[in-house]
């Protein structure tokens, strides 16, 4: 072999040695060691921490506001501790009790990164034990004046805010609510509690601003049912009721706009379930809020209800423009106004002479309704205003039944005549309702019938009583004559109600009592309207048959 391949053999050979400690090496070392490069290295799988069982989590918060109530008990035992013992001032005692709320804050932005549900409670008791500081150090000690007081309200309920803008859960507003506005119960009010619905006010103000942050109803309904009771309450303990009533409408406006607020800035319309949480509360205000109003002067308060009602119309209507199609509060507005309309003006505000013309009014416009298939099967919105419409319909029908029995005045026979042309007009006129709804037929017929035959006798009982079985007679036999007119078999057998009714009392009671020679034209006449009313029947039998040929 010559020397130039040996030589190129030799080249060869060593080139495969320096790949082959290469490969060794990069068997060894990862991959870019030999650049100087660090690979990727794909980033570690996180590891899940357990999560407690939801029965951990309730038994966790049950101790938790067991704590919050030992907290509150320690500190209201501290701010009386005086009366008892003695051993620190009022001020220092006072001052203990601040310093031991703001601990309680403290501790809980402490505990806030492990479990911000749970450490929240502390927050929120903190801020019950500043509101309970502050109440006591002008209520019970006079340690500051009434204005001082109430600054340092507004200054603990603008602290609560921030807070909440830290902590940022509705668990430490709710619990700051519940305290708040039970601190005067646990501490107690005395006559002179004026200076507690000044704090109830601005407490309200607080959580309502509370309330859209956090963007939670709960807490709005929370408060506003404290805020209302508690006002109540103290109402009824002293002897201010304009101040009361101020209040008390001050609450109102502060929900009321807190919660369109809600709905606006938030752009979350209040559904159909959460209006109707709220109703209890606006019926409760209602309640409260007339009866001061009553007591301040006799008469004013049915304005002013309305004047409430046409507030929350006016801002239900503005709620609408932002939410045409989404917002379910229109049954609970509906609600609360009908039941103001009907307490304040039918009650209240109308005279008793011209409630009974309501019926009329009423009766009339449902004949001559364009809606009157919609007023005859409502929706579920209007529920609640048909049956208050009812309502004053059935009293007004029994007042004007009670009366022509019992009473002789021109003025109800010239009402229930009213009321018995408009119950016919709406007979008339809803035919086809009446067909479809039986039930809404048959107690228009009832009604109709019922009130013509106490009129009939009203009419016609100092004639005698045999005038007043053939009126009787008379108006059955009338009424199956226009039913056979229109063909209306409903009607028609409706009149076998006061035929019967009549010809009943003809031949028992009328032909009974009567000298001979009535009874027998009694007799004659009784007989000629039922046969003639047979006759009748028995052509309306054949209707069905005709229709259905």
């Amino acid at each position: 072999m010559s020397a130039g391949t040996d030589d190129r053999l030799a080249q060869i050979e060593a080139r495969l040695l320096k790949i082959e400690n290469y490969l060794r090496a990069t068997s060894i070392k990862p991959a870019g060691a030999t650049s100087g490069v660090v690979p990727p290295q794909a980033p570690p799988t996180p590891t899940t921490q357990p999560q407690p069982s939801i029965a951990a989590r309730a038994q966790g918060n049950w101790l938790g506001m067991v704590a919050v109530i030992c907290f509150v008990l320690a500190a209201g035992f501290i701010v009386k501790l005086s009366i008892e013992s003695g051993w620190l001032t009022q001020a220092r005692q006072i001052g203990l009790a601040a310093m031991f709320g703001f601990s309680l804050i403290a501790a809980g932005f402490a505990l806030m990164k492990s479990d911000r549900e749970y450490a929240s409670l502390l927050p929120g008791t903190g801020i019950i034990v500043l509101y309970l500081t502050t109440f006591a150090a002008h209520r019970f000690y006079g340690l500051i004046p009434f204005e001082t007081a109430i600054m340092l309200v507004g200054l603990v309920s603008g602290f609560c805010i921030w807070l909440y803008t830290q902590i940022k859960h509705d668990v430490y507003a709710v619990t700051a609510a519940l305290g708040a506005y039970l601190s005067p119960a646990i501490l107690g009010f005395n006559a002179d509690a004026a200076f507690s619905l000044y704090y109830f006010l601005l407490c309200s103000v607080a959580f309502a601003a509370i309330s859209i942050w956090v963007q939670s109803r709960i807490l709005t309904l929370v408060s506003s049912y404290l805020a209302i009771l508690m006002s109540a309450a103290i109402g009824a303990e002293i002897h201010q009721d304009m101040l009361v009533a101020c209040i008390l409408a001050a609450h109102f406006f502060v929900f009321t706009l807190g919660t369109y607020v809600y709905s606006t800035q938030n752009h979350a319309p209040l559904s159909e379930q959460d209006s109707w949480i709220f109703l209890p509360v606006l019926l409760l205000f209602y309640a409260m809020e007339y009866h001061f109003i009553e007591q301040i002067q006799a008469g004013l308060a049915p304005w002013i209800s309305l004047g409430f009602a046409g507030v929350l119309i006016g801002l239900y209507l503005s709620a609408k423009k932002y939410f045409p199609d989404s917002l379910g509060s229109q049954s609970m507005v509906l609600a609360f106004t009908s039941v103001v309309l009907f307490h304040s003006v039918y009650l209240e505000l109308l005279p008793a002479h011209a409630t009974p013309w309501l019926f009329v009014l009423i009766m009339l416009g449902v004949a001559y309704s364009p809606f009157q298939r919609s007023l005859t099967q409502p929706k579920a919105a209007y529920t609640i205003p048909c049956l208050a419409v009812v309502a004053i319909l059935v009293i007004e029908y029994g007042n004007m039944l009670f009366h022509l029995l019992d009473s002789k005045e021109a003025s109800w026979r010239l009402v229930s005549l009213a009321a018995f042309g408009s119950l016919w007009a709406v007979i008339v006129n809803a035919g086809d309702q009446r067909a479809e709804n039986k039930k809404y037929g048959h107690t228009l017929l009832v009604a109709a019938h019922l009130l013509a035959i106490v009129g009939c006798y009203r009419l016609t009982t100092e004639i005698g009583s045999l005038a007043v079985s053939a009126s009787w007679l008379f108006y059955a036999v009338g009424v199956m004559a226009f039913a056979f007119k229109r063909q209306d078999e409903p009607m028609a057998k409706s009149a076998l109600f006061v035929l019967g009714f009549a010809a009943g009392k003809a031949l028992l009671y009328d032909a009974a009592s009567a000298p001979t020679v009535v009874r027998i034209g009694c007799l004659l006449l009784t007989g000629a309207v039922l046969y003639g009313c047979g006759l009748l029947m028995r052509k309306i039998a054949h209707w069905k048959v005709e229709r259905t040929v």
